[in-house]
């Protein structure tokens, strides 16, 4: 027995409580001094939420049906949190297996232009850009390009996503990374592995990179986008007055290993595209809103927070009328 103990490998870092506690209240400190910022989001109720943004070494998961926003949500989120947080040194680096790199720029000079994607594209027939208009987009291209967002296209494994990221953060050790990745189905999987497998694999890989991060003393946070299981949009749900179109754990693909690996479980909801006039129990308006369901939130109770839906130019706002957030 003791030649097999012999060839085991180091053993896991053991501390005492009395380090983990110093640590702690080391952070506390620095929290309350502002020497540590979480990296504040483009929402006021998200802010007030998730512990006043993105918390570094956190994962947070953004669900949702086709047409609800998250795509739009994400790259919202990319641009404006590196505008609202210009004193920390960070870069965005976003996994777009989705959409094609450009079109996602082009749904940001969307939204800062207030131009739709139809009309930046001269999409209508007989309707091309003015002059004007395109002297506008080239000036927001100016602004856009000296922010620290950086794109990866091609699609991947779990173990191509984690040798893009400690290759990437090699350029600069001193700075951050917010990972962004939309969505999770596209990752590509290994040998015989299925979809399920794919999505565990992933957010345990991302998990032990925050803790490597953390320990290296770096900044790294995710934002990942998921689907959600097709159940959500049968029609007794969809026509269920009471709270059973609401979304839940089990809507969301893989929910169990996103819910355990995740700080942030948010749902976006579109109940007007789907052609619901009311939402839920207390029969709340749906045209021009969606109703962010932050169905777990590691320091805080599940609530449901009303936004303005300004999808056609790709962006959302808190909802001013309700500042509070409403019950689940």
């Amino acid at each position: 027995m003791e030649k097999d103990l012999s060839k085991l490998d180091s053993p896991l870092e053991v501390r005492s409580i009395a380090d983990v506690a110093d640590e702690e209240i080391t952070y506390i400190d620095d929290r309350r001094h502002g020497r540590i910022k979480s990296l504040a989001t483009p929402w006021s109720k998200y802010n007030n939420i998730a512990m006043g943004g993105i918390e570094w070494h956190t994962i947070h998961t953004i669900g949702g049906m086709s047409g609800s926003g998250k795509t739009a949500i994400l790259n919202q989120l990319e641009t404006q949190v590196c505008e609202l947080n210009p004193d920390e040194k960070f870069d965005v680096l976003s996994f777009n297996f989705e959409m094609l790199a450009r079109n996602l720029v082009g749904r940001k000079i969307s939204k800062e232009t207030n131009m739709t994607m139809q009309d930046l594209h001269s999409g209508k027939e007989g309707v091309k850009l003015s002059d004007a208009d395109y002297k506008r987009v080239t000036e927001t291209r100016e602004k856009l390009k000296n922010l620290p967002i950086y794109y990866v296209d091609t699609a991947g494994t779990v173990d191509d996503i984690l040798r893009t990221i400690h290759e990437f953060g090699k350029r600069d050790p001193s700075r951050g990374i917010l990972m962004t990745l939309d969505h999770t189905l596209l990752v590509n999987g290994a040998a015989r592995e299925v979809e399920r497998e794919v999505l565990v694999n992933l957010v345990k890989a991302l998990k032990r990179m925050i803790k490597y991060y953390k320990k290296e003393g770096r900044d790294f946070s995710c934002v990942l986008l998921t689907q959600l299981n097709r159940n959500i949009e049968e029609s007794d749900r969809m026509a269920d007055p009471g709270s059973q179109n609401f979304p839940k754990k089990k809507d969301i693909f893989g929910g169990d290993a996103l819910y355990q690996m995740s700080d942030i479980v948010l749902v976006t909801m579109n109940p007007f595209q789907v052609g619901m006039e009311v939402y839920g129990p207390h029969k709340w308006p749906t045209q021009g809103l969606l109703y962010w369901h932050f169905l777990k939130v590691r320091e805080g109770e599940p609530v449901i927070a009303k936004m303005t839906n300004k999808l056609a130019i790709n962006t959302v706002e808190d909802f001013e009328a309700s500042k509070q957030m409403l019950q689940l």
